[in-house]
Order: structure tokens, then sequence, then C-alpha cells
């Protein structure tokens, strides 16, 4: 009789332990993250640590961000009990200036807290000023030339040096300046766009290389639409037949 009460009892008790096991996610290094500053055009990353304090398998079923910006990339999506793990964040800063605050929602089987809410923010700097982000050419027409002005100015410590311009849009160009800009100076370019062909949508993008040694690139989106003119068009497959004859 006893044999079969103590056997009763220890059922129960495995029971009830099988029954409140589960897991607990804690985050060591708290739920909040400042990148400081970063260079626009950077990537910012933290590893963030993952540690299960339950006493059943943490299972991470997703992490979700709050802006395409924002990457993750996790080490384990199952963590055992008393085990950790690490969720690497990255910040993409190329689309953004001043201040940032982002979001990645971490899901797990967590009953405590199934969605784990980690904020990070900072402050996206600029040594090169770029004024306006994009350019448009609405209503550019065929074989006529188009000006827009695009201004940079040196926030950065040394003389910036505007090294080259590339584009895949055909008939862009633009003159970059022989002499450096000096700290706290700014320069106007003519953007000139001399179209060779009808375009109903125009989504490009213009790229200056600089000295600067943070901001290595400036990149300007080009927007705009390109509308025919028979006569441009009749001259431009005349010069081309032209060379061809030649």
């Amino acid at each position: 009789m006893k044999n079969i009460t103590f056997l009763l009892a220890t059922l129960v008790f495995f029971g009830v332990s099988l029954s409140t096991a589960q897991p607990k996610l804690e985050l060591p290094g708290g739920s909040k993250f400042n990148l400081g500053s970063v260079y626009r055009g950077a990537m910012a990353e933290r590893h963030i640590t993952l540690r299960n304090v339950g006493t059943d398998t943490l299972i991470i079923s997703r992490v979700d961000v709050s802006c395409g910006c924002t990457g993750t990339m996790i080490s384990h999506d199952r963590i055992a009990p008393g085990d950790t793990g690490s969720l690497l964040i990255t910040f993409n800063s190329k689309n953004f200036r001043g201040a940032v605050h982002k979001t990645v929602t971490v899901n797990s089987n967590d009953p405590s807290q199934p969605q784990a809410v980690i904020q990070f923010e900072g402050t996206v700097v600029e040594d090169v000023v770029t004024t306006p982000e994009y350019l448009w050419f609405q209503d550019a027409e065929v074989g006529a030339r188009s000006t827009r002005m695009l201004t940079i100015k040196n926030e950065g410590k040394e003389p910036l040096l505007l090294k080259s311009f590339t584009s895949e849009l055909r008939g862009l160009s633009v003159s970059l300046p022989a002499e450096p800009v000096q700290p706290g100076s700014t320069i106007q370019l003519p953007v000139v766009y001399t179209p060779a062909a009808a375009n109903p949508v125009l989504a490009e993008r213009m790229t200056i290389t600089t000295s600067n040694p943070h901001q290595s690139e400036i990149v300007v989106a080009v927007y705009g639409n390109v509308r025919s003119q028979p006569g441009a068009k009749e001259e431009t497959h005349q010069q081309t037949d032209s060379k061809i004859l030649h």
C-alpha cells in the first residue's frame, strides 16, 4: 500500500512538473540599444544575446522588422533551457538622415511574452550633403537638352574631391570640378540630360565617387519621363546611319 501511494505521489509530482515546464526568453543586454552616430550609406550592426531561462525549449518562430532597412539573422531557432543564442541586427543607413528609431520583434513560444520587442535608435550623419535627393526630369524631349542643378556641401573636416561620375542612363552627364570643395563650402553642379529615345517612366540613378572615407559615393536617383519628337528621332537616325556609312 505504501509503495502504491509513493508511486501515485511520484506520478502526480512529475505530471505537475511537466505541465508547468515552459520556456522563457531573457535579453541580458536589455531590449533597447543605441547605435550612436552612423555615417550615411554605412551598414551598422549589433549582436543581441537571447537566453532561455525557462524549463522547456524556446522556439523562435520568426523575427519581424519595422523597416526594410533592417535585417536580422538568428544563430539558433531552438534554444534549450539554460542556453543562449545570438540575434544579429543590421541597419542600412543609405536612405536616412538625422535621428532614426526602429524595432525588431522576436516571436517565440514564451507564454509570458510571445512577442518580445527590441528597439534601437541612432543618428545618421553626413560629411557630404546633397540636395535635392533626386533629380526630376518631367516631360524631357528626345534630342532636347534639360538641365537640373545638384548642390553638394562639404560638411567634413578635409577638402572633398569629386573623383568620377557614372550612370547607366544614356544621355546623362555632369562636369566635375578639378579643384576640391573646401570644408564648409558648397558647390552647384549642372546635371545635363539629352535623351536619345522616348521613355514613359524614367527611374535610374547617378553616382559620384568622392575622396571622403566615410562617404565614398554620392548616389542620386533620377526620375521623370521622355516624350518623343519625330524630328529629333529622324536626326538621331540620320547621324547613326552617317556613322555607319563612314
